[in-house]
């Protein structure tokens, strides 16, 4: 990926660049229902099915699948590539196999796939901004991605060729 904008030294940014985004932060009242819900779901599980292994999967089910907003994502940008880990699950994506780099309000797509999609929401890395560190994490991928701000398209392309969306109004 060339271009014309250089991303700044990777001596401004210290490897590696982590940081960690919790979603309840910003909506704690949003635990509740999720609490409520998690509990209905133990509940059909013992009232309906009289099961109370059912109980416990749906509940489960329901904190799994929660889990990024309740216990939040660990980011890291470094030399080889991003990775993130929500609980136990963890993805990694090395800068070799970024093929399409897409930039919306809440983060940064990284994804090994050339061309938008179906595939697009379950291939990929999502890095979301923090609180205050969005410039930083634009940053950090520029430079430690060896990406010219070019490469970068801003929110979803839809025409699968990876090229930059038309801007408007700029």
């Amino acid at each position: 990926m060339t271009g014309g904008k250089q991303a700044p030294d990777i001596d401004e940014i210290q490897a590696p660049f982590q940081w960690r985004v919790r979603l309840s932060d910003k909506e704690p009242h949003k635990l509740y229902g999720i609490v409520a819900v998690a509990i209905v779901a133990f509940l059909v599980g013992i009232l309906i099915f009289k099961n109370i292994t059912l109980g416990l999967i749906g509940f489960a089910i329901i904190f799994g699948s929660t889990a990024e907003f309740w216990l939040g994502s660990q980011f890291k940008i470094d030399e080889k590539g991003v990775s993130v880990r929500t609980g136990a699950s963890f993805s990694v994506l090395e800068w070799a196999n970024v093929k399409r780099v897409v930039r919306d309000s809440n983060g940064i797509k990284l994804t090994p796939l050339e061309n938008a999609g179906t595939m697009d929401a379950f291939r990929g890395v999502y890095l979301r901004y923090g609180k205050d560190n969005k410039d930083s994490v634009e940053r950090a991928v520029l430079t430690f991605g060896k990406i010219s701000d070019f490469d970068v398209v801003n929110g979803t392309d839809g025409r699968g060729d990876g090229s930059p969306s038309p801007k408007s109004g700029d």
